[in-house]
C-alpha cells in the first residue's frame, strides 16, 4: 500500500538477543521486527527452526542480519575462506528465517592502499551480492570501524559503482564520533542505505561517552529522518542499546523510550 507516496512504512525495531523473551517484549509493545547481529561465530544459525516459530507465534520479524569483525581482505588464504563461508552460511540463514537483508564489512585495512583494499573488498562482496541475490537476500555495507575499512565516502566512491546492488547500513553515530558531518553522508548517500541503526551518541570535553539510547543523545534524529524521506527511504529503524545501563536494568524501558521518541518522526 502506497502512503504519500511511498510504498513502505517505515518501522521502528531493536536489536534482540534471539530470546524468546524479546520477541515476547516486541510482541506486547508494538515493535514489528527485529535484527541480530553476530561477530564471534555463526552458531547462531543453528536456530533458524526454532526462530522462525517465534515470527510466526509473536507476528514479529527479521528484518536485517548482521556479521561484523570478519577480514574478508587478509593475507591469508585460510583466514579469507573461513570468513568467507561464514557470510554464506548467515546469508543462508537470512533465507531461512525470512531476512531480506545481510549487512557485514569490507575487511580489515592491514597496510594496503585505499585502492589496492577496494579492489580486494569488490571481489569478495560481489561474490556475497551474487550469492545472496537468488535467495532474495540483499547485502549492505555498515559503517562501522570493526574490521572494516570502508567506513565513509573515500570508500564508497570507489566500491558501490562497481557493486550496483551493494547497500550501506548507516549508524550516524559512527560517523559523529569520527568528526565527520553525518547528514552531509545522509544527504549524499542516503539513495544507498538499505537499514539504519538509531544509537546514541553523547561527545563530552571532546571525548566519546558511553552510549545512550537515541533521544537521550545529541543526535539530530529529526533532520536524519528528514533526509531519509528525502531519498524515499525503503527500510527500518532499528534501535542499538551499546552500552551501560541501556543493556541491563534499563534495556526494555529505554527500547520504549526510544521508540515513543523516534516514531514522533515517523509519517
Amino acid at each position: 500500500m502506497k502512503r504519500n507516496g511511498r510504498s513502505k512504512h517505515m518501522r521502528i525495531g531493536f536489536i534482540c538477543d534471539l530470546s524468546e523473551q524479546d520477541f515476547k517484549f516486541a510482541a506486547e509493545n508494538g515493535f514489528k521486527c527485529v535484527e541480530y547481529n553476530g561477530n564471534v561465530d555463526v552458531e547462531f544459525t543453528k536456530k533458524a527452526q526454532e526462530l522462525v516459530g517465534y515470527v510466526k507465534k509473536y507476528g514479529v520479524e527479521f528484518n536485517m542480519i548482521g556479521l561484523f569483525g570478519r577480514n574478508y581482505i587478509s593475507d591469508e588464504p585460510g583466514e579469507r575462506a573461513h570468513h568467507l563461508a561464514d557470510a554464506k552460511t548467515t546469508i543462508d540463514f537470512c533465507q531461512a528465517i525470512g531476512s531480506p537483508l545481510f549487512v557485514t564489512g569490507a575487511g580489515h585495512k592491514e597496510n594496503r592502499s585505499l585502492e589496492e583494499n577496494c579492489k580486494r573488498a569488490i571481489d569478495v562482496l560481489g561474490e556475497l551480492v551474487d550469492y545472496a541475490k537468488p535467495k532474495g537476500v540483499k547485502v549492505a555495507l555498515y559503517n562501522c570501524h570493526w574490521g572494516n575499512f570502508a567506513v565513509a565516502p573515500d570508500a564508497w566512491e570507489i566500491i558501490m559503482p562497481a557493486l550496483p546492488d551493494l547497500g550501506i547500513k548507516f549508524d550516524p553515530s559512527h560517523t559523529y564520533e569520527d568528526n565527520r558531518d553525518y547528514l552531509v553522508e545522509l544527504r549524499d548517500w542516503g539513495h544507498k542505505v538499505y537499514h539504519v541503526h538509531a544509537k546514541g551518541t553523547l561527545i563530552i570535553g571532546g571525548k566519546r561517552f558511553p552510549d545512550p539510547n537515541p533521544g537521550f543523545d545529541q543526535t539530530n534524529w529529526g533532520a536524519v529522518f528528514a533526509l531519509l524521506y528525502h531519498h524515499n527511504y525503503q527500510g527500518d529503524v532499528n534501535i542499538e542499546q551499546h552500552a551501560g545501563r541501556w543493556l541491563t536494568d534499563l534495556k526494555y524501558p529505554g527500547l520504549l523510550f526510544s521508540k515513543r521518541y523516534l516514531e514522533q518522526f515517523v509519517l
